[in-house]
């Protein structure tokens, strides 16, 4: 008995680790998003932003210290690693998982579950394409600002990575949400439910379409 509530207590706990690691980095996403599309109001906008996360204010010479992006990229990694740890254990892994799986989504058309579905998919994806990106930028913090990153997304190439993040890393997150929300009791009904879907797609669309005109906006500083 006291080995099923042991083993109860633990699960809980994962699942709340999954939770609280999922809605921290979702935040952290659309906060970086945010802080990017600064590019949007022009160059000198994003060199502002970009030097104050340095905290260009604390020193002396107003240059900042650039290992603070550093730091802040190896602490997302950090989380993000807990993050898929924790996942993982509630995937499909084997093969007789995987078919039992399709067969109830056979049977069982909901929502929801592909939903899930997508979600696994898409973070495959991160996981393949994220450490690229914190590598560029906590290798390299010197050189984000107008010039530096438009040289690396379009000179560089590296578009070819952001792009697809971009699309998988918003999608993840907007259904991420909405899976905790669900889980908590943020809808109590059909209708509730609907408008969290809704919802959910609203910030989707939003943070791409923000994502992907900052992307376009690093051109004219590409030359």
């Amino acid at each position: 008995m006291a080995i099923k509530l042991s083993i109860k207590k633990w699960s809980a706990w994962l699942d709340l680790s999954q939770s609280v690691s999922g809605v921290i980095l979702a935040v952290f996403l659309w906060t970086h998003l945010v802080l990017v599309s600064s590019i949007l109001l022009g160059g000198d906008a994003m060199h502002w932003v970009a030097r104050t996360m340095e905290l260009s204010f604390l020193s002396s010479d107003g240059r900042g210290f650039p290992w603070v992006v550093t730091c802040i990229a190896i602490g997302i990694a950090a989380l993000a690693l807990v993050h898929v740890l924790v996942a993982l254990q509630k995937l499909p892994m084997s093969l007789r998982q995987q078919r039992a799986l399709q067969q109830q989504m056979q049977v069982i058309n909901h929502s929801d579950t592909r939903l899930w579905r997508w979600q696994v998919i898409t973070g495959v994806v991160i996981l393949l394409l994220l450490p690229v990106h914190l590598w560029l930028i906590g290798s390299a913090p010197e050189t984000i600002g107008p010039q530096g990153s438009a040289d690396r997304i379009w000179n560089q190439g590296v578009w070819m990575v952001y792009l697809p993040l971009l699309l998988t890393v918003e999608l993840h997150a907007a259904i991420g949400i909405y899976r905790v929300a669900l889980k908590w009791g943020a809808a109590l009904d059909l209708n509730s439910r609907s408008r969290l879907r809704k919802i959910k797609t609203i910030v989707s669309v939003a943070f791409v379409t923000v994502g992907l005109a900052s992307l376009l906006a690093f051109l004219p500083y590409a030359s």
